[in-house]
């Protein structure tokens, strides 16, 4: 029953974020289909359908943030994502640190067979290549 609750509570919330972000939108729309032959240029006109339309693309960068405060279950698998890219990261650049230093290389050349040896030493693994010139 609790969860129920909640999630009326997410949903009510969601409603009334949409109501608000778009009611100026769907005014101005309804404002323009009654007026349509009469063009308003004034600054005012202008500014509110700026307002109108800024508020109902912001609808879609609120519904995330809402979430978060609203849901305990989205907060937290959120979080843990977030710690989990992070640690992620730092195996990365310390596995990365690790093999670019047991990287070893050496080359040789050999005048009298005219061959050129390279001696690569991989994770104490030693790997020989040998081309002809």
């Amino acid at each position: 029953m609790e969860t129920r609750k909640r999630l009326a509570k997410i949903v009510l919330v969601f409603v009334g974020f949409f109501a608000v972000c778009w009611f100026p939108n769907h005014v101005l729309y309804m404002y323009r289909s009654f007026n349509y032959n009469e063009i308003d240029p004034s600054t005012g006109h202008m500014v509110v359908t700026l307002v109108a339309r800024v508020l109902s693309f912001c609808n879609s960068c609120v519904n995330p943030f809402a979430l978060y405060f609203l849901s305990e279950s989205f907060r937290r698998h959120f979080n843990n994502q977030l710690r989990c890219r992070r640690k992620a990261r730092r195996e990365r650049s310390a596995s990365y640190l690790l093999n670019s230093s047991a990287i070893q290389m050496s080359s040789l050349k050999s005048n009298t067979r005219n061959t050129v040896t390279s001696m690569t030493q991989l994770n104490g693994h030693n790997l020989k290549q040998e081309m002809s010139l």
